[in-house]
Order: C-alpha cells, then sequence, then structure tokens
C-alpha cells in the first residue's frame, strides 16, 4: 500500500462497478492501492483508492440490490460532489453479448461503447413514447464520452490492430496475486461457449446440460481464446434481458453489441466510457459461470486504456463537474420568488423533503417525473413545495411557480415565464388572451428542448381538475399544460386524490407531535430554545397541539392569534374549545395560506361538492357527528332505525356501493382519509370542528337532528350477546359511544331512549360503569316520560340498572328495582316470559350478594325452569342462571354439584358464543376458581391465564373482569406460597377495583380483606389489621353488620388482634430476659 497522504482532489479517473466481482476485478487491476480519505457528509458511497500508472483512481460501487440507472445515477452524482478533480468515468464490469451477422460476440469477449453519428455509444432502448397501434417511438440521446477518452478509444485501436492487448497479460496478473482457490474466480471457464437458437429456451437445470443441442447455433470455432475487443452500441435499460428473440429484436432494431443495466443513468451526468464484459447471451440459458473471467477481461481493458492517455491529457481536461455545468448553462434561469407566497414558519417534513428529493433530482437520463402532493387543504401542501423549491434551486437549471386556481390563472402564469427565459427578446406583457396562449406555448415548447431536462415546474393549487373534453365550469384538464417532451421534473400541490392519476402520489398527512408544538411556538413568538421545559411547565401547549391534531394551518392560525392579540396558550384552548365560530371569525389568515383562514380555505372545495354530489355533501356533515378517527358502512347504516332519515341518507346507505360514491367524493377532496386495514375512513378533528360550524348555519341542515341520527346509528350497531366479533366491534364502537352519548336530549322518539340504553350496555360490558348509568338513568327518564313507567322497554332498562348498582355495591336500592321489574313484566308480559324469569334471577344474584343463600337458590331454581322450558337449555339466557347456580353452589361448598353447573355454562358458551367470548371466558374464569377451592392449584392457574390472556385481546387492563381474575391469581400464588407475587397481584386488582368500582364496592372490600390475609401470612399483622379493618367498615355499610362476609371478617380481625397481643408478651418476656 502506498501509504502518502492524498486529498480528493488528487483523484481524476472515477471508476465504477454495479457488482462486487466487478469491483474485486477492479481493485486487483490497481498498481498500488492508496490509503482511505475522511468520507464527506451525504455521501453514502464507499470507495477504494489507488493508481493505475500516473493516474489516481477513485473506485466505487453500487449497494448491493440497488442496480439499475437510477442506482448508479445517484452513486455518480455523489462521486462527483466529492471528488471535484475527476476528469471522467469508466463504468467498467460485466454485459450480456448480442451476437448478429455483423459482430461475432463470444463469452469473455469485451464490448467497448462506441459512438455514431447518431449515437453517443449508449443507447436506453426503454426510453421514449408509446404510440397508437402498440408501436413505440424512442426519444432523446445520451452524451458521448469526452474528448480524452474517444482519442485513447482511437489510440487503443490502431495500436492492436499491429499489436496485441496488454489485456490476457493483465488478467494473468490479476489471478498471480491471488490463492490458486480464489483465482479460479478470475480464470476462464473450461464449460464449453454454448449459443442456442434465439427461441429455444432453456431447460429445467442449472446448467445447460439437458439442453437440446440439436438446437446450437453453428459457429466456426476462434482459433484462440484471448478476449476479442469489440467496438460500438451498447443497449441500456431498467430491465434484465433473458430472452433470445428480445435480444435478437434489439440487435436488429439499435444494432446493438451488448445489453447492460447501469450505462443510460450515468452518460449525460458523468462524462464516461462504458467497458463490458460478455459473460452471457441474453437469453434464459444465462447463468454465472463466465462473471468472474467477464469482470476481469473488462477491468483489464480499462486499464490498458488508462495507460495509452498521458497526464498532461488528463491536465488539460476539464473536470467533470464542469462539463456538466456547461451543457446546462445555457439552459439556467435565475429563481423568481415574486409572486410566490412568502414563507415564513417552516417545521419538520425532512422525510417528506428527502423522499421527494429522491424521485426529483435531475437525471438527463430518466424519463419526466411527476411528483403529486395532496392533501386536505391547510395540509401545508404548497410550503412543502416551496420549501423544497429553495432548498434545491442551484439544482436545477430553472424552477417556475405557477398558480393553478383556474385555467386563466395558469395560462397567465406560464405566459409571464417568457421573458425571463435565455435569449428571449420579448419583455412586454400579453396584450391580449390569444397573445397569452401564443405565450405560454412557447414557454411549453422552451421546456421541450432536446438537452433542457433539469427544470422543475410547480404547479400549485390544481384544484379544478376536469380531464375530460368540455370543461364544467373552471375544471381544466392540467395535462394540457404539461411540456410535451419526455423530460424534466414536475410538482402539483392538489387536494384531489384523482389526479395522482398523472404522477407518483406523494400524500401529505398532519404534523407528528414533535414538529406541530415548535411550529405552534415559532408561530405565536413564544420562546423555542427550550422545547422540552416548555412543554413541562406549559401543558396546555401540548393539549392546544393535540387538538389541532397537526394540521399546519390551524396552528398558524393559532400562534397568529395569540400573537397579535396576546392570547395566552390557556386562554385560546378555551376559546377553541367553547367558541370556536367567533374565535375563527376572529383569525387573519397566514400570508402563506393564500386560500383564507379556516372558515374559508374548504368553503370552496365544499361548494362543488353540493353542486356535483349534494349526497355526499350532506354526508360530510353527517360523518362529523360521530367521533372521527373510524367511521365504516355498517355504522352509518344503522341510522335506517330512525324513521325520520332524510332520504339523502336512505339513498347514501342503501347499499355499500352507494355509500362508497359518496365517500370517494369526499376522500377524493381530502375532506376523508381511508384506513386501508379496516376499510374504514377517517376526518381531521378541525375538519370536524369545521363542519360542525357550518351545520349549524347552513339553511336546510338540522344539527340537532343529525346528533340525533348520529346517537341512534351508534346505539343501534352495538352487538348483542352473540352476534359475531361482539368483543371487537364493542371496542370499536366505544369511541362513538363517548362522542355521541354524553349529550342532552329532549326527543320525543323512542328510538332515542333505546339508542341510549344499548349505550349504556355497551359501557357496561366494558366496564365504563360511570357512563353505563348515566346512559342508564338519561334512558330511563325519556322512556318513563314517552312509553309509561310499566313498558316492558322500560322495564328493561329499569333491570339493566338495577345489575349496574348491585355491581356497585348498591344493594339497599336494588331489591326494590328488581321487585319492581318483575311485577311490571308479569302485569306486560305475564309470569312465563323470558323478561319475568330474568328478573326473578337478578333477584336471585342479589340475595346470594346479600348471603341468602337459600333464597337465591329458590330464584335460581323457579329461573332456570321457567328459560330451559321458554327458551331451550341452549340459550344464553338460560347458561346464565346455569353459572350463577354454579357460583351459589360453590359458596354451599357443594363443589361437585358447582362443578357440574360450570362445565354446563362453558360447554353450552363455547358453542353458542365461541371459545374467546366474554361469557365463555367467565365460565373458564369460574373453573379455575374451583379447581383452587379442591386444591387442585395448577389446573387453577391455567384456568385463569387463559380467561386473562381472552380477556385482554379485547378489554382494557381496567375492566372488573380482569381486575377479577388478576385478583384471583393473587389468592392462587398465596395458597402456593408465593407471597411476593401474590401481594403484586393484590395490589394491581386493589388500584383498579378502586378506580373503577369504587373504594365501598364489595369486590374492592374483598381485594381488601385478601390483602389482609396475605399480610397476616407474612407477618405483617400491623399491616394485616389496617387491611381487615378498612374491608369491615366497608361491608358494614355495603350489606348489614350480620353479613356472613362480615361476620368473617369480624373472626380475621379478632385472630390478628390475638396474634399482635401475644406477639407484643412474647417480645415483652424476651426484653425482660
Amino acid at each position: 500500500m502506498d501509504a502518502r497522504t492524498r486529498s480528493h482532489n488528487d483523484y481524476t479517473v472515477g471508476w465504477i462497478c454495479a457488482l462486487p466481482v466487478e469491483t474485486a476485478a477492479a481493485k486487483l487491476m490497481l498498481d498500488k492501492i492508496h490509503p482511505p480519505l475522511r468520507r464527506l457528509p451525504m455521501d453514502q458511497n464507499a470507495y477504494i483508492f489507488g493508481n493505475i500508472g500516473e493516474h489516481n483512481v477513485v473506485i466505487t460501487t453500487l449497494p448491493t440490490g440497488a442496480y439499475g440507472t437510477t442506482s448508479v445515477a445517484t452513486v455518480g452524482m455523489q462521486l462527483l460532489s466529492s471528488f471535484h478533480a475527476i476528469r471522467f468515468g469508466l463504468m467498467v464490469g460485466i454485459g450480456g453479448g448480442v451476437p448478429s451477422s455483423y459482430a461475432d460476440i463470444r463469452l469473455g469477449d469485451i464490448v467497448v461503447s462506441q459512438p455514431t453519428e447518431t449515437s453517443g455509444g449508449v443507447i436506453q432502448y426503454d426510453l421514449g413514447k408509446a404510440l397508437s397501434g402498440g408501436q413505440f417511438k424512442r426519444t432523446g440521446m445520451l452524451n458521448r464520452p469526452p474528448k480524452v477518452l474517444l482519442t485513447a478509444l482511437a489510440t487503443l485501436q490502431a495500436h492492436h490492430l499491429t499489436e496485441d492487448s496488454q489485456a490476457v497479460g493483465f488478467i494473468s496478473n490479476l489471478q498471480a496475486k491471488l490463492s490458486p482457490h480464489k483465482a479460479t474466480k478470475f480464470t476462464r471457464p473450461t464449460q464449453e461457449d454454448c449459443l442456442f437458437q434465439a427461441e429455444y429456451d432453456h431447460a429445467i437445470s442449472d446448467t445447460c446440460i439437458d439442453c437440446d443441442r440439436s438446437r446450437l447455433v453453428s459457429r466456426t470455432q476462434r482459433e484462440h481464446q484471448e478476449p476479442v475487443i469489440h467496438y460500438g452500441l451498447i443497449g441500456s435499460a431498467n430491465q434484465v434481458i433473458k430472452d433470445g428473440r428480445r435480444r435478437d429484436q434489439l440487435a436488429r432494431d439499435l444494432d446493438i453489441y451488448c445489453v447492460e443495466m447501469e450505462a443510460a443513468g450515468l452518460m449525460n451526468d458523468f462524462p464516461c466510457l462504458v467497458i463490458r464484459g460478455i459473460c452471457d447471451y441474453a437469453d434464459s440459458h444465462k447463468n454465472k459461470e463466465w462473471q468472474g473471467y467477464a469482470a476481469a477481461a473488462a477491468a483489464a481493458y480499462a486499464k490498458e486504456l488508462l495507460l495509452v492517455i498521458a497526464v498532461d491529457q488528463i491536465n488539460c481536461t476539464p473536470t467533470a463537474r464542469d462539463t456538466l455545468a456547461d451543457s446546462v448553462r445555457r439552459f439556467d434561469v435565475l429563481l423568481d420568488l415574486t409572486a410566490v407566497p412568502v414563507i415564513e414558519n417552516f417545521v419538520g417534513r425532512q422525510g417528506e423533503l428527502e423522499q421527494l428529493w429522491q424521485y426529483l433530482q435531475p437525471r438527463d437520463s430518466q424519463s419526466r417525473k411527476v411528483a403529486i402532493i395532496h392533501g386536505l387543504g391547510g395540509m401545508g401542501k404548497t410550503q412543502l413545495a416551496i420549501r423544497f423549491a429553495r432548498d434545491h434551486k442551484h439544482d436545477f437549471t430553472a424552477i417556475f411557480w405557477l398558480s393553478g386556481k383556474d385555467r386563466g390563472t395558469l395560462l397567465q402564469s406560464l405566459s409571464s415565464i417568457l421573458p425571463r427565459l435565455p435569449e428571449q427578446s420579448s419583455t412586454d406583457e400579453a396584450m391580449n388572451d390569444e397573445e397569452v396562449k401564443q405565450r405560454a406555448r412557447q414557454v411549453l415548447k422552451w421546456l421541450a428542448v432536446e438537452g433542457n431536462s433539469r427544470w422543475l415546474i410547480i404547479f400549485d393549487n390544481i384544484d379544478q381538475y376536469f380531464p375530460f373534453k368540455g370543461p364544467i365550469g373552471d375544471a381544466y384538464d392540467i395535462a394540457d399544460f404539461i411540456p410535451g417532451a419526455d423530460h424534466g421534473s414536475i410538482i402539483m400541490t392538489t387536494r384531489l386524490q384523482g389526479l395522482t392519476e398523472l404522477g407518483q402520489s406523494f400524500p401529505l398527512y398532519k404534523l407528528n407531535p414533535k414538529d406541530a408544538i415548535p411550529l405552534l411556538l415559532q408561530s405565536s413568538r413564544i420562546s423555542r430554545k427550550n422545547i422540552a421545559k416548555e412543554i413541562e411547565s406549559h401543558p396546555d401547549t401540548v393539549a392546544l397541539a393535540n387538538r389541532l391534531d397537526g394540521l399546519p394551518l390551524a396552528i398558524a392560525i393559532a400562534g397568529a392569534f395569540m400573537r397579535e392579540t396576546g392570547t395566552s396558550v390557556h386562554e385560546y384552548l378555551q376559546y377553541y374549545q367553547s367558541s370556536w365560530s367567533d374565535l375563527q371569525l376572529q383569525s387573519n389568515p397566514e400570508r402563506q395560506y393564500q386560500q383564507g383562514n379556516m372558515l374559508q380555505t374548504w368553503m370552496i372545495s365544499y361548494r362543488e361538492i353540493q353542486k356535483r354530489d349534494p349526497n355526499a355533501a350532506a354526508l360530510l356533515l353527517f360523518l362529523a357527528h360521530f367521533d372521527n378517527r373510524d367511521i365504516w358502512y355498517e355504522l352509518i347504516q344503522s341510522s335506517h332505525h330512525s324513521s325520520s332519515a332524510p332520504i339523502w341518507l336512505k339513498r347514501t346507505i342503501s347499499s355499500a356501493l352507494a355509500f362508497k360514491a359518496g365517500m370517494k367524493t369526499l376522500v377524493g377532496l381530502s375532506f376523508l382519509e381511508t384506513k386501508e386495514q379496516s376499510g374504514s375512513y377517517m376526518m381531521h378533528p378541525v375538519i370536524q370542528d369545521w363542519c360542525i360550524h357550518l351545520a349549524s348555519r347552513e339553511k336546510n341542515v338540522d344539527p340537532l337532528h343529525l346528533n340525533a341520527l348520529a346517537l341512534m346509528s351508534v346505539g343501534y350497531t352495538v352487538p348483542r350477546v352473540g352476534d359475531r366479533k361482539y368483543l371487537e366491534l364493542q371496542q370499536r364502537l366505544l369511541p362513538h359511544a363517548k362522542y355521541v352519548g354524553h349529550k342532552d336530549w329532549s326527543e320525543e322518539n323512542i328510538r332515542v331512549w333505546e339508542a341510549l340504553h344499548r349505550l349504556g350496555n355497551l359501557f357496561h360490558a366494558q366496564g365504563k360503569l360511570d357512563d353505563s348509568v348515566e346512559m342508564y338513568q338519561k334512558s330511563l327518564a325519556g322512556k318513563e316520560r314517552v312509553l309509561g313507567q310499566n313498558h316492558p322497554s322500560t322495564l328493561d332498562t329499569v333491570s339493566d340498572l338495577g345489575n349496574l348498582y348491585r355491581e356497585r355495591g348498591k344493594l339497599e336500592e336494588v331489591e326494590d328495582i328488581y321487585r319492581r321489574a318483575i311485577a311490571g313484566y308479569k302485569e306486560a308480559l305475564g309470569p312465563d316470559h323470558p323478561s319475568t324469569f330474568k328478573a326473578v334471577g337478578n333477584l336471585g344474584n342479589l340475595y346470594r350478594d346479600q348471603g341468602k343463600l337459600e333464597e337465591a337458590e329458590e330464584m335460581y331454581q323457579q329461573a332456570l325452569a321457567g328459560k330451559e322450558r321458554v327458551l331451550g337449555r341452549e340459550n344464553t339466557s338460560t347458561l346464565n342462571t346455569v353459572s350463577n347456580l354454579g357460583n351459589l353452589y360453590r359458596d354451599q361448598g357443594k363443589l361437585g354439584q358447582a362443578g357440574q353447573m360450570y362445565q354446563q355454562a362453558l360447554a353450552g358458551y363455547e358453542k353458542i358464543l365461541g371459545p374467546d367470548h366474554p361469557f365463555s371466558l367467565d365460565a373458564v374464569g369460574n373453573l379455575g376458581t374451583l379447581h383452587r377451592d379442591q386444591g387442585n392449584l395448577k389446573e387453577a392457574e391455567e384456568m385463569y391465564q387463559r380467561a386473562l390472556i381472552g380477556y385482554g385481546n379485547y378489554l382494557s387492563q381496567d375492566h372488573p373482569s380482569i381486575l377479577t381474575i388478576v385478583g384471583n391469581l393473587g389468592g392462587l400464588y398465596r395458597d402456593q406460597g408465593r407471597l411476593e407475587e401474590a401481594e403484586e397481584m393484590y395490589q394491581q386488582a386493589l388500584i383498579g377495583k378502586e378506580r373503577i368500582l369504587g373504594p365501598s364496592h364489595t369486590s374492592t372490600l374483598k381485594t381488601i380483606s385478601n390483602l389482609g390475609s396475605l399480610y397476616r401470612n407474612k407477618g405483617k399483622l400491623k399491616d394485616a389489621k389496617e387491611m381487615y379493618q378498612r374491608a369491615l367498615v366497608g361491608y358494614e355499610n355495603a350489606l348489614h353488620p350480620d353479613h356472613p362476609v362480615t361476620l368473617s371478617i369480624i373472626g380475621n380481625l379478632d385472630s390478628v388482634c390475638r396474634e399482635e397481643s401475644e406477639l407484643d408478651k412474647l417480645k415483652e418476656a424476651c426484653s425482660e430476659n
């Protein structure tokens, strides 16, 4: 290794390879290897440094797996950005041979790109335009290699007419540097060089041993095995050719000698020559056997070529950077942002900017690139495009910003560019519409000039797209304004998703919180020096940022209002939540948002929807009355339960297809987003605020009616016990229930009150007991007023409210409620109605809680006999009573009978509802407790864990069912002597129950009592005494002093007090001794 210190500017030749085998061959051709240099920022290439003769060479390769023209262009640009003294490049490696009548190309031969009158030496055969009739017209021409390389080619060609090539010797030297084992990789294979007829496909085998040799092409045997050097055209494209027919077609059309995948991406961005060693025939018979030798042959020729170039020739050659700059300088146009919106605050979006750059960065050899930035109005599409233009104003020869507000504005924007173009004498403004059109056509013609390919056009606010003949209103076809040439870079900003048919989709979503908060602080002029401290000391800042949910327009307007009025973040948040409309009326739009404040910015799009699809416009306002995060067809379809659903809604929900048609309109204008995984939709919360504001002011919209429709939609979607995906649907509905339920209602429509009852059931099942009480109480008040106190529907609500009170430990209030329900059902429905039996069973549950076990058993048996007679044994209501009987038998110590009941209930639930339904899991948990009572602790733990996992899939961690199982696990661990784990379980259950059920609930008191017993086992008598005392006070209030559970607690407390007294006496005696 040469240890002399060199800099990046000492290297004048860039050598690029695509594959590791090519890079290895290149490295072995170096006369000396130089020490590595520090890699510059933003350069991701890996380099090998060395020299060949007097030339310092830097070798780089493409990233593994990243092949093709795009990847090589990126590598080449990064190489030139780090090594400013590079004069030219060599693209050296393997390729597929294209034998023909004019070129006897064999495996191991070398093909060198040589220009012709009509080609620069490399042809990109997939670059062009599709014509009618399936024809394809190739367009554009790639650049020629620089003069210094063409001179070297001529010199070498002349030399080889009289002298042998040095390539064979260089290959031998390469092999000599390696061990015999590694040298075989670069040795000419012993495998026969077989060229099969183009139409004959390869047999199924790794080699051609099974191929039909009668299909071989007959060729004269060569007198030597040295590589033959061919000079001609090379075909390049982003595709591997493995078809002899396709290969021969390209040969006939283009007269090419070789095909490969990288060179077209380099020729116009890096002055270079392409050298390829032939490793296959680009047909189905290709394999990797010849790749090492072909790579060595190509590298050997490259070395021989460099050795005929004198150093002074290199020094007299312009750098590659200067050559490229000269070629595009005649198209340079200074960036003019006079008509562009001012951007004062731009935060974040680095990922989006990088994605745009990766797609749009100018590469002359690539086809035209169109980036469609689409999203909700106010999301910052224009700001992103302008920031991109400013960041890359030196990377493009010209950048033009065009307003696409309407056809006339766009024509005027295009026309105004003409005086800024090079070599244009016109400086006057257009005098009439015809002259505006003519000047616009001249601009488009200039953009299509051959070689003028490094420009960027930004078509801003293309929100009036109509790609059909006969425009509607201000709508027009933006495709009419795209330059005809297949080059250049284009950005379009739009709210219309449909515009993505013209290019690559770049959806723009809300800012993430780490960018939204700095934007809010920056817009309001609050110090950004210590954002973390600001967030910690002012939680309202986070709350406001969350409320605005990353919408840049809303954040900028909020910041401007606070800045201009001296309003604090806390005050603004209060105004936003209580006086949204008034606040927005007083908020001025920022200059960078030219379409107005939040009241104005979406109105144009909304009015357009009203004209085109009035049903979709009405649907948008309706959807705003649900939770915004998850909206789906079946939810909205449930509004059909309302007898007063409007005609437009009935049409919209008539079928899933009709619903999707309306949603397509709203998604198309970015009012909604699709959630691909769930097939549902979401609405930005600020759009929701705007829609609710609009609904309150539109003449033909009744917001109260929309609220009622939304309530009925949610209520009538609440699943019944046996419904498919019961728990999943419950969880999905919970946010909607919270959104629609907590409102004041004065409706006479009974379906509103029934919907509230169903929301109460939902909240109850999900462990949201406070919410459930509110819903039941509202429903009961409404039903009593509309239907009367003894209507069956009213009694249903009475019963469910009683069940909830019982769960919360309000036992004294419950008996009267249950007796009212039983009496009411008997009078309205008869003594043998299922509702009557259900109410009797509920009374049994109450008696069991009160310790009245005989009375409880009487109620259960009465309810069970009636249900089995009327509903049958395999009915969930019947099975509920069977399960309750099992609980009663366990309380009575009849463990065998309890087990029979639990097994019967579990088998029935699993058959009807499935093993993961809460009722099935409840039965599993009950069996676990029974096993524990019987001393089968291993089986008990298995049951508890099974239930816990099942609940955890669908219920929150503070759901009463989960907390019960956690508490039971604590008892099990205590029985097993795992006291630390037991305490952890008890504490977890206690914290959850105190929060969800309250400190006085009997289930909470049971956990407190269990903790007392655990502390007693651990010898912590003081802590045990404290727990028992808490439990005793609670049970005396919740049950009564003579209740068996209360008496049990008194006994435990007495025992602890005696043990504590005896311990004190023992300590006293020990101290005396």
